[in-house]
């Protein structure tokens, strides 16, 4: 199981206070404008479009299903190939204080690194968005494995996408460890988790795990290089209900259409190494709904 990924991090001055600490998790229109404007779309519907597959927007929105009839039923449909971190932003005052959005580009998206820089920077001076929050780009940079960054923009400068990293899953369970047995998963943004038809409101580390492996696998199977990955789904999501919790302590939060869902950490014994790549693979790409646009963000302990 493998895909290639990007994970850039930029960093933002706030130029005036802003009261709205989940502003930024409403950015979702303001990056698609960015991105068609950047491709040269007059429209937001591919429908009638002749340029399809040559053009950036279509290939990053369109979210095309498989022909196959036993991937379909298989895998979920794909989600958009980027997932954003988005910063809950101080209080006020904060004029003045810098943010950290981390974008993370999958698959066919690490081929449009300039492109979609470009479209965060369009993004930030959007009207729309400028009413709500003032930023300004401070650094772009690109993260490894670690968390170690190398400088792909300063200053206003164009950046240097030959400098970005590319890294990818396997090299990621090459890299970090998680530890055997005993994991610690601390969701870090509002988890939604649908199951049956609505949102869970409890959640224990099945279904997380669970929602994980779909999304996951979906990715892989769409943007990854290969076409079927070599696990056993049925038999993991099985063996998931014999995970044991030591401590779970996740709560609802609400705070209006943009920050509601389930945050909290829980420690779970019993977690066998094949939920591990899963694991890893998640803290970049999110779980549940919302998850491109900064939901569903989660870490796990690492072994030292």
């Amino acid at each position: 199981m493998d895909l290639n990924f990007v994970r850039l991090v930029f960093t933002l001055k706030l130029e005036e206070g802003c009261a709205d600490p989940y502003v930024m998790f409403g950015l979702k229109p303001y990056f698609m404008d960015s991105v068609r404007l950047g491709a040269g779309c007059g429209a937001p519907g591919c429908e009638q479009c002749s340029r399809k597959d040559d053009c950036v927007y279509h290939r990053i929105f369109s979210q095309p299903l498989t022909v196959e009839p036993a991937a379909l039923k298989r895998y979920q449909k794909p989600s958009y190939p980027f997932v954003f971190d988005i910063p809950v932003l101080p209080p006020l005052p904060n004029a003045g204080r810098t943010v950290e959005i981390g974008l993370t580009l999958a698959g066919l998206a690490v081929n449009h690194v300039d492109e979609l820089i470009a479209a965060i920077r369009g993004m930030l001076t959007a009207p729309g968005l400028m009413k709500r929050v003032r930023t300004s780009l401070v650094r772009i940079e690109s993260s490894g494995y670690d968390g170690s960054r190398v400088s792909v923009s300063a200053a206003g400068k164009e950046p240097e996408s030959a400098k970005v990293l590319t890294l990818s899953l396997c090299g990621l369970q090459e890299t970090v460890v998680i530890p055997a047995e005993v994991v610690t998963v601390t969701i870090m943004t509002p988890m939604r988790i649908m199951s049956e038809g609505g949102l869970l409101r409890e959640v224990s580390f099945s279904p997380f795990i669970r929602a994980l492996l779909r999304r996951i696998s979906s990715m892989v199977y769409y943007y990854g290089d290969e076409e079927e990955a070599e696990v056993d789904f049925k038999w993991l999501a099985g063996q998931s209900h014999a995970t044991g919790a030591v401590a779970a302590d996740f709560r609802w939060v609400e705070e209006g259409s943009r920050w509601s869902g389930l945050l909290g950490s829980g420690t779970f014994t019993g977690v066998l190494p094949e939920f591990h790549p899963f694991l890893l693979a998640g803290e970049y790409l999110h779980v549940g709904k919302g998850a491109s646009f900064g939901l569903g963000a989660f870490r796990v302990n690492k072994a030292v």
